[in-house]
This record gives C-alpha cells, structure tokens and sequence, in this order.
C-alpha cells in the first residue's frame, strides 16, 4: 500500500510539473521573455492576455502567489472601455516573494528583494529591497545580504535534507530554537523543479 501511495504521489507530481512547463511553455510562445536560472513557482500568475509585455531577467524567483499584470481594468467601467496595459520588467537578480502584485508599467532592479504580500504600482531601483502596500523601500540589497550573511554565522543552520526526517525530537528542537531567535536552512538538494535552466 505504501509503495503505492508513493507511486501515486510521484505521478500526482509529474502530472503537475508537465501542466506547469506546457503553461509556461504557451506563454513563452505567446512572448513571455525568460531569462536563465529562473525560478517561476506553479501558484504564480503571470497575464495571460499580454505575455509579451512580460519580461523577467536571469537568476531571478517568482514565489507562490505572485501576479504579474500588463494590464489594469480598473476603470473600464468608467472610461467607456478602456484598459490601460504597461510593461513589466523584472531585471536580472530579483527575488519576488508570496503573493505579490506586480503592476503594469514598472520595472524591477537588478538585484531587488520584494517581500511578501507587498504591491508594486512604480519602478522599484536597483539594488533595494522593498516592503508594503504600496511597496517602499526599507533597506540596500547589498547592505541586506551581508547582514543577512552574519546572522547565518551567529544562529543555528541546519541542511535543507535534515528536514526531511521530521522526527518528533526534529520538530520539537526547531520549534525551540525559534522560540528563541532566527534560524536558517541552507539549500534544496539537487536541481529545483520548478527552474527554468
């Protein structure tokens, strides 16, 4: 049964991966410029009516949940139909967090950081990281990492696989160890499926 359930999880994953590289496949056809190195998450929205008004640089990572819009309809209603469509640009280096709304018109970096649920409506300049609704910036991308850098050197790290045995002594020490302070899992073991090579 259990090697069965295993079986069925692998082709449950394939699945899924074939689905996401025919979309971002069609996408690419219809205009989509993708650069090398790129991390495109399957629970990310990329415009589907303007791809080819969509580019995204190399080494760059686009988390679950992001929307990236060419266009904006928000006054269709009142305009007698009109929609204003822009350009995105993501340059090179960016890393694009969990639900983050990306409007039409702007362009991203290089080497830029966009937290979590912020909102992008303006250009965001390089080397920044940007935070909020409507994103602002609250530190210098290079500054940022090497603070980043030394705090992995001062607090616990632990390897990507460790977390795989999820034992219940595992749970319980990580549990203990954030209680306390910040710590970091270093890497994903072997090449990444959602990466675009």
């Amino acid at each position: 049964m259990k090697l069965f359930l295993r079986l069925l999880g692998k082709i449950s994953f394939l699945l899924k991966h074939w689905k996401y590289k025919r979309k971002l496949n069609d996408m690419i056809a219809k205009g989509l410029k993708v650069g090398k190195n790129v991390t495109i998450m399957p629970g990310a929205t990329i415009d589907d009516g303007y791809p080819y008004l969509i580019s995204i640089g190399n080494n760059c990572s686009l988390s679950n949940g992001v929307l990236i819009l060419a266009h904006d309809a928000t006054t269709f209603k009142f305009t007698d139909g009109y929609t204003r469509i822009g350009k995105v640009e993501i340059r090179d280096n960016c890393f694009i967090g969990s639900n983050v709304v990306i409007l039409p018109g702007v362009t991203i970096g290089p080497n830029v950081l966009i937290a979590a649920g912020s909102v992008i409506n303006k250009d965001i300049p390089p080397n920044s990281c940007v935070a909020g609704v409507p994103a602002r910036t609250y530190a210098k991308f290079d500054e940022f990492i090497d603070n980043q850098l030394q705090l992995i050197k001062e607090h616990p790290s632990f390897e990507f696989s460790e977390f795989a045995t999820r034992s219940s002594e595992f749970i319980e020490r990580i549990t203990r160890l954030v209680n306390d302070r910040n710590i970091y899992v270093r890497g994903y073991p072997g090449k990444f499926p959602w990466t675009i090579q």
